[in-house]
C-alpha cells in the first residue's frame, strides 16, 4: 500500500483544529467550576504547561524517528507485552472517537435541533467519519487545511462582535484563588487539549522531513491553545464566572449575547458551525488513528478495509456509553486526570526501559540486538 505523506503545514492545521477540538463549549464551564473568576489565569498557566507539554510529546517521538506508537511500543516491549500497552492507547483513542460523536448528538438535539432523535445525527456524524477515514490521511489533511480559514474568520468575528459586551470587574476579585486552586483548575487545560496530543504519534512518521516540524507542532499547540484562552477569557468577561460556571454549555450562551442594533443578532450559529468544524477533525483524527494502530498491530495492510466495522462499533458505543449529558460531564473531571496516565506515565516508563535496554546492550556486545 502506498505510504501517505503530509505536509508540515498540513501537520500543524491538523493539530490546531485537534487542540481546540470540543475544547470551545465544554472547558470553560470546567475551569470556572474550579477556579471562578480566576479561571483565565488558570487558563494562562495551563497554555504555558500545555506548550510544553506538546513539545515533551513531539521530543518522545523524535527518539524513535519514523516510528508510530504501535511500532515504539513493540521495539522497547517485545512483541506481547508491546501489543497490550498498544492495546490500551488503542482503547482510548476508540472511546475518545466515540466522545466526540456522542458530544455532537448532545449538543445538536438539546440545543438546535430538539425534536430530532439523538440516534440520527450521530448516524451523520459517523457516516462523514467513515467517508474521511476512507479517503485517507492526505485527504482529511487537504480538506482541514481548505476549511481552516473559514473555521478562522468565523472565530475571530464571534470574538470581535463580543467585544461591547466585555465588563471588565467581571474578572475582579483577582487572585481570589489560591495556587494550588489555579493548578488544579488549569489542570483541564492541560490534560484535554494537550496530553491527547499523544494521538499524533500514529500521525508524525508520515509527516514529510522539514527541519521546521518541531517548530511548527509546537507553534500550531499554542495557537490552539491560545484559541481556547480567548474564549474562556471571553465567556468570564461577558457572562461572568457563575453564569459561565453553571451554563451547560456556555460558551453557546455566549454567543447569544451577540447583538447590534436590531440587524445583526442570533448569531450562535456561527459558534455553533466552529465548534462542529473542530469537534469533527479531533473526531476524524482519533478514529485514524485508532484504525492505523489496530492495523498494524493485526498485521493488515490496508486499514480501509477496517473503516465500516469501526464506524458501526462507534455508533453504537456512542448511544450507549452514558446514560444522560449531565452523567457524561460528570466524568470530565476523573477523565482529565486518567489523561496524565497517556503521558507523561506510560511514555516515560516505556522510554526508562528503552535507556535500560539500550545501555544493556552496549555493555554486552554479545547480547541479542532489540527487536525492530
Amino acid at each position: 500500500m502506498k505510504i501517505e505523506r503530509i505536509s508540515t503545514k498540513q501537520m500543524s492545521v491538523l493539530i490546531i483544529f485537534f487542540v481546540i477540538g470540543d475544547m470551545l463549549l465544554f472547558l470553560p464551564s470546567n475551569m470556572a467550576a474550579i477556579a471562578h473568576q480566576d479561571a483565565w489565569i488558570a487558563a494562562l498557566i495551563g497554555l504555558v504547561l500545555g506548550t510544553l507539554t506538546a513539545w515533551l510529546i513531539f521530543e518522545y517521538s523524535q527518539r524513535f524517528v519514523g516510528l508510530n506508537l504501535v511500532q515504539i511500543h513493540k521495539q522497547v516491549l517485545g512483541t506481547w507485552a508491546g501489543a497490550a500497552v498498544s492495546f490500551f492507547y488503542l482503547i482510548v483513542m476508540f472511546h475518545d472517537a466515540a466522545t466526540q460523536v456522542r458530544e455532537i448528538g448532545d449538543f445538536v438535539t438539546t440545543q438546535m435541533m430538539t425534536e430530532t432523535p439523538m440516534r440520527v445525527i450521530c448516524l451523520l456524524m459517523v457516516i462523514l467519519f467513515v467517508v474521511a477515514i476512507r479517503s485517507g490521511l492526505e485527504s482529511i489533511a487537504r480538506t482541514a487545511e481548505a476549511l481552516l480559514f473559514i473555521f478562522a474568520v468565523m472565530f475571530i468575528a464571534i470574538i470581535l462582535l463580543l467585544m461591547p459586551e466585555v465588563k471588565l470587574d467581571q474578572l475582579a476579585p483577582v487572585l481570589e484563588s489560591d495556587l494550588p486552586t489555579l493548578v488544579h483548575g488549569s489542570l483541564f487545560f492541560i490534560a484535554f487539549p494537550f496530553t491527547e496530543l499523544f494521538v499524533m504519534w500514529m500521525i508524525i512518521p508520515n509527516v514529510a522531513v522539514n527541519k521546521h516540524l518541531r517548530k511548527d507542532f509546537v507553534i500550531a499547540s499554542l495557537i490552539g491553545g491560545a484559541a481556547i484562552f480567548a474564549i474562556v477569557l471571553m465567556s468570564l468577561l461577558v457572562l461572568g464566572a457563575y453564569l459561565t460556571e453553571h451554563q451547560m454549555y456556555s460558551t453557546y450562551t455566549l454567543a447569544k449575547k451577540i447583538g447590534i442594533g436590531h440587524f445583526l443578532e442570533r448569531v450562535e450559529a456561527i459558534l455553533a458551525i466552529s465548534w462542529l468544524l473542530s469537534t469533527y477533525f479531533r473526531m476524524v483524527i482519533y478514529g485514524y488513528a485508532f484504525i492505523k494502530g489496530l492495523a498494524e498491530l493485526v498485521q493488515i495492510q490496508d486499514y480501509r478495509r477496517l473503516t465500516v466495522p469501526l464506524g458501526t462499533l462507534i455508533f453504537g458505543y456512542a448511544l450507549i456509553m452514558s446514560p444522560n449529558i449531565v452523567y457524561f460531564n460528570s466524568m470530565n473531571p476523573y477523565w482529565a486526570t486518567w489523561d496524565f496516565t497517556y503521558f507523561p506515565v506510560i511514555p516515560v516508563i516505556v522510554y526508562l526501559i528503552f535507556k535500560i535496554r539500550k545501555r544493556a546492550a552496549g555493555r554486552n556486545p554479545a547480547a541479542e540486538e532489540e527487536p525492530s
